[in-house]
């Protein structure tokens, strides 16, 4: 762990990781008087070189933390020339700034860097042959040999984050908000992975920058535990006591209509993240934390 404070270069700062990485950031005595730039889509376009060259070069960093990413999987299908500018010559032009500053990049990466169709018992390791199924997971995987190139350099894959404010992006959220609007969810049942919070994935990226700040390479990230989306839906069913008539309805994977190829199991194996010393609660506990948050703000809200 550094005896002094670092200076941390966020990108994706207004996102739903970047905005809890950023209160983790300063909720932590160890990291609360550390220099923060968060930037987003609103301060330049992470696709133009000479502004992220620029950006970079003025704050000096020692860590550049980029979640900055085009992750919605069908427009990546549907306009692939976005999602490689966001998605790989965006890591590209962050990774060339942290060669010449020195910083250390953790770069975000995704389970769909991996197809799904034979996933170990355990969940997908670190070491496992990737194999995308769509535009996004292959330039997400694109993006993890660019990072590369930066030192000291890790490659952070998670999985179905959930902690934002916007229901279009977080199922979670989605789900609790449809209940007390009276809704009743249709999740798909036969698709899995690991629900993560984005406050535990950020206790786990701060861990990264101080305890431990000597990892490098690839390490899979998420909460415990595999799900998939119906299943986490009826979690958060029992959990609200919500009245019967609003459980909700499993559907079919191949119902969803998705333009991109999806993994049917992308479960990841954290092994390598237990074995550093950092264990991050089951997705079960993540859920009931937020759903906590949440049932205290009223419908339309903000938290």
């Amino acid at each position: 762990m550094s005896s002094r404070p670092l200076r941390v270069y966020l990108t994706g700062a207004d996102g739903m990781l970047g905005t809890a990485l950023t209160a983790a950031l300063d909720a932590d005595p160890a990291t609360a008087d550390w220099p923060l730039l968060g930037v987003s889509i609103k301060d330049f376009d992470i696709g133009d070189r000479a502004a992220v060259a620029a950006s970079i070069d003025a704050f000096r960093p020692d860590v550049v933390v980029h979640t900055a990413a085009h992750a919605i999987v069908d427009d990546c299908e549907q306009d692939p020339a976005m999602a490689l500018r966001v998605n790989v010559a965006g890591v590209r032009h962050v990774a060339e700034a942290c060669r010449r500053t020195g910083a250390r990049l953790i770069y975000l990466s995704s389970d769909y860097v991996f197809d799904g169709e034979h996933t170990p018992d355990r969940g997908y390791r670190e070491e496992d042959l990737p194999a995308p199924r769509s535009v996004y997971g292959l330039t997400k995987l694109a993006g993890e040999r660019v990072a590369e190139m930066a030192p000291g350099h890790v490659n952070v894959r998670t999985s179905w984050l959930f902690g934002g404010v916007d229901e279009r992006l977080d199922t979670v959220l989605s789900v609790v908000r449809g209940i007390q609007r009276g809704e009743r969810s249709r999740l798909i049942g036969g698709q899995f992975s690991c629900p993560t919070y984005t406050v535990d994935l950020a206790r786990a990226l701060v861990f990264l920058m101080t305890d431990g700040s000597d990892v490098t390479g690839t390490l899979h990230v998420t909460n415990q535990g595999s799900a998939s989306w119906y299943q986490v839906a009826s979690e958060i069913h029992a959990l609200l006591g919500a009245d019967a008539g609003l459980a909700p309805e499993p559907a079919f994977f191949e119902e969803a209509g998705f333009i991109g190829g999806r993994p049917r199991d992308s479960t990841l194996d954290t092994a390598r993240l237990r074995s550093i010393g950092f264990i991050l609660p089951s997705w079960q506990d993540a859920v009931a934390r937020y759903c906590d948050t949440l049932v205290s703000t009223p419908v339309g809200g903000s938290r």
